[in-house]
């Protein structure tokens, strides 16, 4: 084979391989939903990363604030590794992601029930065991009312995008120290274990989310209020 049809042939083999922008670490500077963020590099390049192999609602979804949220509560300002896998339509680094402490980021929202895991990108099968864990304790979008959890793919596949953004209470940032005058449970603050009763809590982990209440992951928040 002379030189010509190398050259060629490597010509063909690139233009087929997806670009990838940036593998290595990354620190984040926005969270835009709940499975994409922007960060920066070491050589300080701005990054849009979508989180790989799993898609969580749309912000007009519901529970899609929330997601957000849940992102945000993981990574927010922190330093992650990413382990790029492609580059999307929208130009967006595709990856899956890791924080310095070794926590799989991904996997983490599909924990936390902010997330589904995306069956037409899925290449590790271990996030769809995380994905039943997180049903069978029914948090986040799991302790949603059935005609509510919409994967979101077949959301924006029935034009739904546009639709009126998700009026479930949004979670802040910050947890709030102090006690919440109102009787009902509700999730516009998340609170500490000391400030909830037994069954304040469950709602808070089941129905908000609080990621911060359940630091064992075993589905059982504020274990010595909930003994």
């Amino acid at each position: 084979m002379n030189g010509y049809h190398v050259s060629r042939l490597l010509f063909l083999f690139l233009a087929l391989v997806p670009a990838i922008t940036f593998a290595g670490n990354c620190k984040v500077i926005d969270v835009n939903d709940g499975d994409t963020f922007t960060c920066f590099t070491d050589e300080n390049e701005q990054v849009k990363v979508r989180l790989a192999e799993i898609d969580a609602p749309e912000l007009n979804q519901p529970y899609g604030d929330r997601a957000r949220q849940a992102l945000y509560s993981l990574i927010s300002s922190e330093m992650v590794r990413l382990d790029v896998q492609d580059t999307d339509s929208y130009g967006r680094t595709v990856a899956r992601v890791k924080r310095v402490d070794g926590l799989d980021v991904n996997a983490e929202q599909v924990r936390a029930g902010a997330a589904w895991v995306y069956p037409k990108h899925l290449k590790d099968k271990s996030l769809l065991v995380v994905e039943a864990e997180a049903k069978n304790r029914q948090v986040g979008i799991w302790a949603l009312p059935a005609s509510d959890q919409i994967p979101p793919w077949e959301w924006r596949h029935s034009g739904q995008t546009d639709s009126t953004p998700d009026t479930q209470p949004a979670r802040q940032t910050t947890f709030s120290q102090t006690e919440s005058s109102g009787g009902s449970f509700n999730c516009s603050k998340l609170k500490w274990c000391g400030q909830m009763s037994c069954a304040e809590a469950q709602y808070q982990l089941s129905v908000c989310g609080n990621p911060n209440i359940d630091g064992d992951r075993d589905g059982r928040p504020c274990e010595r209020q909930c003994r």
